[in-house]
């Protein structure tokens, strides 16, 4: 039978190893995401600001893709690795949230962009700020400051909205994937 101080102990070496775990999930998945995305949005949004509709519309396009792409490739991957039936939720959670937001925008982009890219941004951090009180910290952090600047932004108009977001919101997303990718360093060797 264990002694009551071998239990704690354990318990510890368990929270410290579910901590650990968590870290390295978030490095490896959560933070190329967010630099990948950040970077979507520095693009995506400085192009608006610069070429004509048709060619935003095949740069905004390919950067999606490619968004998309880095996102689920890596859920994928890193799924096979590490089994979690949080993740899991998360994933689908994720994977209806882009649904519903691709349905608002094209019912709302042919009327009013402005307005959908705002919808757009504001629901993507609004999921973002859901898993940071589930998660980490860090995400309800970045959710709440891009919900602020495309706020701002939105309201002194569509050029504001798209440098705003695009250099604040993209080099947040950018210096949160950075920063979750250093702060585990030490947990992946």
């Amino acid at each position: 039978m264990m002694q009551p101080e071998d239990v704690r102990a354990a318990l510890v070496t368990i929270a410290r190893t579910e901590q650990a775990v968590r870290r390295t999930v978030l490095r490896w998945t959560v933070a190329p995401t967010l630099v990948t995305w950040g970077i979507v949005w520095l693009v995506g949004y400085l192009g608006t600001l610069f070429l004509a509709r048709t060619a935003l519309t095949y740069l905004w396009a390919g950067l999606v893709t490619l968004g998309f792409a880095v996102t689920f490739g890596l859920q994928v991957f890193y799924e096979r690795r590490v089994r979690s039936p949080i993740g899991r939720r998360i994933d689908l959670s994720w994977l209806v949230a882009s649904g519903y937001l691709a349905l608002w925008s094209s019912l709302l982009f042919p009327r009013d962009p402005h307005i959908a890219s705002f919808v757009l941004v504001t629901g993507i951090m609004a999921g973002y700020v859901l898993i940071g009180i589930w998660l980490t910290r860090l995400m309800l952090v970045l959710g709440l400051f891009v919900t602020a600047v495309a706020t701002i932004g939105f309201l002194l108009g569509p050029a504001a909205f798209a440098l705003l977001v695009g250099l604040l919101g993209g080099g947040a997303l950018i210096a949160g994937g950075l920063r979750l990718w250093w702060s585990g360093r030490n947990d992946a060797r």
